[in-house]
Protein backbone atom coordinates (compact mmCIF):
# COMPACT_ATOMS: atom_id res chain seq x y z
CA UNK A 1 0.00 0.00 0.00
CA UNK A 2 1.42 3.69 -0.81
CA UNK A 3 1.96 5.75 2.34
CA UNK A 4 -0.43 8.42 2.65
CA UNK A 5 1.97 11.70 1.70
CA UNK A 6 -0.95 14.14 2.80
CA UNK A 7 0.09 13.32 6.07
CA UNK A 8 3.24 15.86 5.49
CA UNK A 9 1.37 19.27 4.83
CA UNK A 10 2.89 21.46 7.41
CA UNK A 11 6.00 19.20 7.86
CA UNK A 12 9.31 21.99 7.99
CA UNK A 13 12.29 20.91 7.15
CA UNK A 14 15.47 21.94 9.40
CA UNK A 15 16.83 25.37 7.84
CA UNK A 16 20.52 25.18 5.42
CA UNK A 17 22.45 28.17 4.75
CA UNK A 18 24.40 28.50 1.69
CA UNK A 19 27.21 30.80 0.54
CA UNK A 20 26.97 32.95 -2.90
CA UNK A 21 30.74 32.26 -3.66
CA UNK A 22 32.64 34.23 -6.37
CA UNK A 23 33.84 30.72 -7.86
CA UNK A 24 30.22 29.27 -8.58
CA UNK A 25 29.10 32.81 -10.38
CA UNK A 26 32.44 32.24 -12.37
CA UNK A 27 31.37 29.21 -13.47
CA UNK A 28 28.15 29.85 -14.09
CA UNK A 29 28.17 33.23 -16.42
CA UNK A 30 28.93 31.21 -19.43
CA UNK A 31 26.89 28.70 -19.44
CA UNK A 32 24.23 30.82 -18.69
CA UNK A 33 25.45 33.77 -21.16
CA UNK A 34 25.10 36.32 -18.92
CA UNK A 35 26.79 39.14 -20.47
CA UNK A 36 25.49 41.79 -18.09
CA UNK A 37 28.67 43.49 -17.12
CA UNK A 38 27.47 44.29 -14.00
CA UNK A 39 27.30 40.56 -13.14
CA UNK A 40 31.25 40.09 -13.99
CA UNK A 41 32.15 42.18 -11.05
CA UNK A 42 32.51 43.85 -7.71
CA UNK A 43 33.06 46.99 -10.18
CA UNK A 44 31.14 46.00 -12.24
CA UNK A 45 27.69 45.88 -10.06
CA UNK A 46 28.56 49.23 -8.55
CA UNK A 47 29.11 51.50 -11.61
CA UNK A 48 25.48 50.09 -12.01
CA UNK A 49 24.32 51.18 -9.11
CA UNK A 50 24.34 48.12 -7.02
CA UNK A 51 25.66 48.03 -2.98
CA UNK A 52 28.18 44.65 -3.96
CA UNK A 53 29.25 42.02 -6.90
CA UNK A 54 25.14 41.33 -7.46
CA UNK A 55 24.39 37.60 -9.07
CA UNK A 56 21.96 37.21 -11.89
CA UNK A 57 18.54 36.77 -11.03
CA UNK A 58 18.64 33.14 -12.96
CA UNK A 59 21.08 32.05 -10.48
CA UNK A 60 18.13 31.99 -7.62
CA UNK A 61 17.20 29.26 -8.98
CA UNK A 62 19.82 27.01 -8.44
CA UNK A 63 20.56 28.63 -4.54
CA UNK A 64 16.94 27.27 -3.80
CA UNK A 65 16.89 24.01 -5.78
CA UNK A 66 20.39 23.10 -3.90
CA UNK A 67 19.49 24.18 -0.79
CA UNK A 68 16.09 22.44 -0.44
CA UNK A 69 17.78 19.29 -1.58
CA UNK A 70 20.18 19.32 1.65
CA UNK A 71 17.43 20.13 3.71
CA UNK A 72 15.60 17.11 3.21
CA UNK A 73 15.78 13.15 3.38
CA UNK A 74 13.45 11.77 0.37
CA UNK A 75 12.94 8.35 1.97
CA UNK A 76 12.73 9.89 5.98
CA UNK A 77 10.78 12.57 5.19
CA UNK A 78 8.85 11.49 2.01
CA UNK A 79 8.06 8.31 2.39
CA UNK A 80 9.79 7.08 -0.95
CA UNK A 81 10.85 3.96 -1.09
CA UNK A 82 14.40 3.84 -2.87
CA UNK A 83 13.79 0.13 -4.05
CA UNK A 84 10.87 0.92 -5.70
CA UNK A 85 9.62 4.43 -6.21
CA UNK A 86 10.93 7.06 -8.51
CA UNK A 87 11.18 10.94 -7.79
CA UNK A 88 11.64 14.25 -9.82
CA UNK A 89 11.82 17.77 -9.72
CA UNK A 90 8.55 19.53 -10.97
CA UNK A 91 8.10 23.02 -11.12
CA UNK A 92 9.45 26.10 -8.97
CA UNK A 93 8.49 29.68 -8.26
CA UNK A 94 10.97 32.38 -7.15
CA UNK A 95 9.51 35.62 -5.77
CA UNK A 96 12.73 38.05 -5.22
CA UNK A 97 12.46 40.55 -2.13
CA UNK A 98 15.76 42.38 -3.63
CA UNK A 99 19.04 41.20 -5.87
CA UNK A 100 21.80 39.05 -4.36
CA UNK A 101 25.17 39.31 -3.92
CA UNK A 102 28.75 36.89 -3.68
CA UNK A 103 29.80 36.57 -0.74
CA UNK A 104 26.03 36.60 1.17
CA UNK A 105 25.22 33.78 2.99
CA UNK A 106 21.45 32.90 2.67
CA UNK A 107 19.66 30.34 5.35
CA UNK A 108 16.55 29.06 3.53
CA UNK A 109 14.10 26.67 5.10
CA UNK A 110 11.01 24.87 3.65
CA UNK A 111 8.18 23.60 5.06
CA UNK A 112 5.33 20.81 2.59
CA UNK A 113 2.57 23.75 1.43
CA UNK A 114 0.53 21.08 -0.46
CA UNK A 115 0.82 17.41 -1.62
CA UNK A 116 -1.80 15.61 -4.03
CA UNK A 117 -2.07 12.34 -6.24
CA UNK A 118 -2.26 12.64 -9.94
CA UNK A 119 -2.75 9.88 -12.45
CA UNK A 120 -0.89 9.10 -16.00
CA UNK A 121 0.79 5.37 -16.63
CA UNK A 122 1.43 5.61 -13.11
CA UNK A 123 0.33 7.27 -9.97
CA UNK A 124 2.83 10.10 -8.32
CA UNK A 125 2.07 12.32 -5.44
CA UNK A 126 2.92 16.30 -6.24
CA UNK A 127 4.51 17.46 -3.35
CA UNK A 128 4.89 21.42 -3.33
CA UNK A 129 7.66 22.89 -0.42
CA UNK A 130 7.44 26.47 -0.02
CA UNK A 131 10.53 28.34 1.28
CA UNK A 132 11.68 31.76 2.53
CA UNK A 133 15.69 32.32 2.05
CA UNK A 134 17.08 34.77 4.65
CA UNK A 135 19.91 37.06 4.74
CA UNK A 136 21.71 37.47 8.08
CA UNK A 137 19.68 39.96 9.38
CA UNK A 138 16.75 37.77 8.88
CA UNK A 139 14.79 40.15 5.96
CA UNK A 140 13.42 37.81 3.16
CA UNK A 141 15.81 37.87 -0.02
CA UNK A 142 13.69 35.63 -1.66
CA UNK A 143 10.84 32.92 -1.11
CA UNK A 144 9.45 30.55 -3.45
CA UNK A 145 7.71 27.43 -4.17
CA UNK A 146 8.83 23.82 -5.81
CA UNK A 147 7.24 20.53 -6.34
CA UNK A 148 8.81 17.22 -6.14
CA UNK A 149 6.94 14.14 -7.75
CA UNK A 150 7.16 10.75 -6.15
CA UNK A 151 6.16 8.22 -8.75
CA UNK A 152 4.31 5.17 -6.71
Amino acid sequence: MAPDRKTLIGKVFEPVTYTIREEDIRDYLPVAGEDDQAFHSEAESRAAGYGGWVIPPSFGPYVAVISMLRSFDWQKDFFMDYKKDTAMFGEQELEYQRPLYVGETLTVQGRVSDVYEKQGKRAFDVIWVSFAARDESGATAFSGAQSYLVFK
